[in-house]
C-alpha cells in the first residue's frame, strides 16, 4: 500500500483522491488502529500524547547512524 502524509490545514488535504471528508478519514484511521491493535492481541497503549514512547530525529542524523 502506498501512503502520502499531508498537513490537514493544507490545500492536498482537501484532494479528491484522498476519499472521504477529513473526519472520515479521522474515524477510519482511529478504527484501523483499534483493530491493529486486537489483532495483534495486545491492549491500547494507556499513556499519553506527553508521556508516548517517542523518538524525535532527523533523515541526516539516521543517515549517519546516530
Amino acid at each position: 500500500m502506498t501512503v502520502r502524509v499531508v498537513a490537514l490545514g493544507s490545500r492536498d488535504a482537501d484532494d479528491v483522491r484522498t476519499g472521504g471528508t477529513v473526519a472520515e478519514r479521522l474515524a477510519a484511521v482511529a478504527q484501523l488502529t483499534e483493530l491493529g491493535w486486537a489483532l495483534a492481541k495486545l491492549p491500547l497503549p494507556a499513556y499519553s500524547r506527553r508521556t508516548m514512547p517517542v523518538v524525535v530525529t532527523t533523515l541526516s542524523a539516521q543517515a549517519d547512524g546516530d
